[in-house]
């Protein structure tokens, strides 16, 4: 049977012409290559220092030893490796954004991470096909088997510098939807390293301050996948808000990086507000962003996080007691419950936030 589809009236050929049109514009923006090279390629460059590996600004090299075992073991077989994906920074050095855990695996095997050189020189534990490999390192392995290891393909996807930097996002943000699935911040953090690193390294500080992690006790997972540097990111992005906000707070951050990554001047203010915000804070301790659940809530720590931020220097000088009785009539107020709940990062909840911040904390 012959179908045939009639366009409604909407889609006239106007219409039609101006999707065609921004389809082509957004393909033009996304320069890309790929190439095939062998893992001993990949490890001369990283000697070189032409790849970047940073741990320290992306997720953490935490295989476990079953999981590196099969990966080294699936290319001794010769099971196909599965490609890397990593971007091309201004000078031409590329920065890997998803790979990680494959690309150290391979590293460390060989005993040449730099970042993390205790994880170095581990060794098998048994394989799954090849049960004899528990218990032998590199060094055990012959040197046939070696060099199968570093001669062993992997397809490489760059995106090259002159992408526009949205359109690099999107692309790994579209990519990394398998099990092991990078989070918003590791891919804010790796695309927008290439234009300054200033920015990361504030977020970065910020997020390891001791007073700050103890007001929030995060889970080890979310220490990995970088919520910290999420949540500094989240304050930065609220307290410097110039009156334009995107559809939901991710792409708000998201947008609010990209340009500030390009102005440290910056800086200097936003880590001083944050700084004063949780040492004023500290006293009150990892209660004062929970409600009655006992749960940390993004809400919460929006309206508290702001109202005290646009006022912290009169707030410096304001008894604890105060500040918790202030909260405390914020956690039970009709207006707070508004601005949270469902729906809780849609741009409405949010500037409903901003409302509910100086309701509260304006002197």
């Amino acid at each position: 049977m012959e179908y045939i589809y009639v366009l409604s009236a909407q889609y006239t050929m106007d219409k039609i012409q101006q999707i065609e049109e921004q389809l082509e514009k957004t393909r033009n923006s996304l320069s890309t290559d790929r190439l095939d090279m062998s893992f001993g390629e990949i490890m001369s460059m990283y000697d070189r220092e032409e790849i970047i590996i940073d741990p320290d600004f992306q997720r953490l090299f935490r295989w476990d030893t079953y999981q590196k075992t099969r990966f080294i073991e699936s290319i001794l077989i010769g099971i196909p490796v599965p490609p890397i994906f990593v971007a091309e920074d201004k000078d031409g050095k590329w920065e890997l954004v998803d790979g990680l855990q494959r690309i150290s695996t391979v590293f460390s095997f060989f005993g040449m991470l730099k970042k993390l050189p205790e994880k170095n020189n581990w060794i098998f534990c048994e394989g799954d096909i090849v049960k004899d490999l528990e218990n032998l390192g590199c060094r055990d392995l012959p040197l046939k088997y070696q060099l199968n290891i570093k001669r062993a393909s992997c397809r490489i996807e760059i995106v090259k510098w002159n992408s526009v930097f949205d359109m690099r996002y999107e692309l790994f943000n579209r990519l990394n939807t398998g099990g092991s699935e990078l989070t918003e911040q590791e891919i804010r953090n790796c695309i927008f390293r290439g234009v300054s690193k200033d920015f990361n390294a504030f977020l970065r500080r910020c997020s390891e301050g001791e007073d700050f992690i103890n007001l929030i006790k995060p889970t080890q997972r979310q220490l990995d996948q970088l919520y910290m540097d999420e949540l500094v990111l989240r304050f930065c992005s609220l307290i410097d808000y110039n009156g334009v906000l995107s559809e939901n707070i991710s792409q708000h951050m998201t947008i609010y990086m990209r340009d500030a990554v390009k102005d440290a001047s910056k800086i200097p203010l936003l880590e001083e507000a944050f700084n004063e915000v949780i040492k004023i804070l500290k006293p009150i301790g990892m209660d004062v962003f929970r409600g009655a659940n006992a749960v940390f809530s993004t809400s919460l720590y929006d309206c508290i996080m702001l109202g005290i931020g646009k006022n912290f220097k009169y707030y410096k000088t304001e008894r604890t007691d105060l500040i918790i009785e202030r909260i405390n009539k914020l956690k039970a107020s009709d207006s707070f419950r508004k601005a949270s709940g469902s729906a809780s990062a849609s741009k409405s909840r949010i500037i409903k936030r901003f409302e509910v911040a100086d309701e509260f904390f304006t002197p």
